[in-house]
């Protein structure tokens, strides 16, 4: 969504600033299970030397999606051009 001043009215595309609706019909759902990977050594960002760490990666599968499409409308403003 866009900030009310980035609204730019010259513009055929549209300006969706805000979304309304029932959110009892947005669902989020985690996938059970997660990921854990060892980085065996960690280097610095700056000049690509290992550092002498070890570090883990941890991470997990997340996703949404509405369950009634007509629960939810988008403003559009309207444009000049």
């Amino acid at each position: 969504m866009r900030d009310t001043e980035d609204i730019d009215v010259a513009v055929t595309a549209g300006n969706f600033v805000l979304a309304v609706g029932d959110f009892r019909h947005f669902i989020i759902a985690d996938r059970i299970g997660s990921t854990v990977e060892l980085v065996e050594n960690v280097v610095d960002s700056a000049t690509g030397r290992p550092t002498g760490q070890r570090g883990v990666i941890h991470y997990w599968r997340t996703g949404s999606n509405v369950a009634t499409v007509n629960a939810f409308r988008i403003l559009n403003v309207a444009t000049t051009a």
